[in-house]
């Protein structure tokens, strides 16, 4: 029936979609040795005992009260960063989100086996392709091992790397209405290389962070290019840098350069002292509140972002009390991650 299929082609354009994207802070939740007993009544000892990983399981009442979050927030598609692999996704999902949200990841490049996945809603009326660029290439090597190629001691093992790659991955998640059609939408998550500098040879992370952001651009052009502008995209993630206008960090010009991407907090109008997403406290300075995760929106759909329902949540406490913002290490270690999720919600098209 023509019409009935007229419609369902047109599903995505006639939802209202929440998206959030969602640093949740080393979500381990490994239960090796769980019998079927209930989650309620464990100690913390008794919670870290299920795991027969090295790697600790986050901490119970964190995780409840990430589950809690969500909640409150009702998202449709989580894009998630510093997941603890597939079993931890589907443990999450499966028991503290009552199994609402199917899990989609691949394992990514990360040291410290912190994923990119996705939570999607089981009710949405779509089918899904996800795609890892976990191999690619992002064209570039630090100094000494440039120095390496170009003084003839690439032969050695050592020193034969002649790129790097994502420090974590570039994670598609494409949304179809058809099997037959361009997708309603693509989604890219990403977590770009983080200020840590453990080797000293790149202050802050900026070379590697800038030679992610720009293959990252470059992706993006390729699937626009790919599907020749029908599928709308949407980045996010956590970019571990300043991307925002009017003053972002120049490892992010390409972002603005060669895409027409747009922060959905500033389609929606957030004020800018509102649009924090993580806070770097210290000891005796104060302390500095900054954006670092991010949902950005193509032109495509950038008019149907809902000016009041987009904007960085705020955690709340057991009666639904808006938690006040951490002043201490102490304060923000009773928070459920280290970084506040941002929501975008997408109104039906008019």
């Amino acid at each position: 029936m023509p019409g009935h299929r007229l419609a369902e082609m047109n599903a995505f354009k006639r939802r209202r979609l929440r998206i959030v994207e969602f640093n949740v802070e080393n979500l381990f939740v490994l239960l090796d040795h769980h019998l079927g007993q209930s989650f309620e009544a464990l100690t913390e000892k008794e919670w870290q005992r299920l795991s027969a990983s090295t790697t600790p399981n986050k901490p119970l009442q964190h995780v409840r009260e990430l589950a809690r979050a969500i909640e409150q927030m009702d998202p449709d598609i989580l894009m998630l960063c510093e997941v603890g692999g597939r079993e931890s996704l589907l443990n999450f999902s499966k028991y503290f989100l009552n199994d609402a949200y199917a899990p989609h990841l691949i394992e990514g490049n990360s040291d410290r086996g912190i994923d990119l996945g996705y939570l999607v809603k089981r009710s949405l009326p779509f089918t899904y392709d996800l795609l890892s660029h976990k191999h690619r290439s992002i064209d570039f090597l630090y100094p000494h091992e440039q120095m390496s190629l170009e003084t003839g001691y690439s032969h050695l093992r050592s020193a034969r790397k002649t790129s790097h790659k994502f420090s974590r991955d570039v994670l598609e998640l494409r949304i179809y209405e058809s099997a037959d059609e361009p997708p309603a939408l693509i989604l890219m998550l990403v977590h770009l290389k983080s200020q840590l500098d453990r080797s000293r040879i790149d202050p802050g992370g900026r070379d590697r962070r800038k030679a992610e952001l720009e293959k990252l651009v470059q992706i993006y052009n390729e699937i626009k290019f790919e599907f020749k502008g029908k599928s709308p995209i949407l980045m996010g993630g956590d970019f571990n840098g300043i991307a925002a206008l009017p003053s972002p960090d120049l490892e992010f010009e390409a972002l603005y350069r060669d895409t027409e991407l747009k922060d959905c907090l500033e389609v929606a109008g957030v004020a800018p002292d509102d649009r924090f997403t993580h806070m770097q406290i210290y000891n005796n300075r104060v302390a500095i509140n900054r954006q670092l995760d991010y949902l950005f929106v193509p032109p495509e759909i950038a008019h149907r972002v809902n000016r009041e329902e987009t904007w960085v949540f705020r955690y709340r406490d057991e009666l639904g009390m808006t938690m006040l913002i951490p002043r201490n290490l102490n304060e923000k270690r009773l928070l459920p991650s280290d970084h506040y999720p941002v929501i975008l919600t997408i109104d039906p098209e008019p």
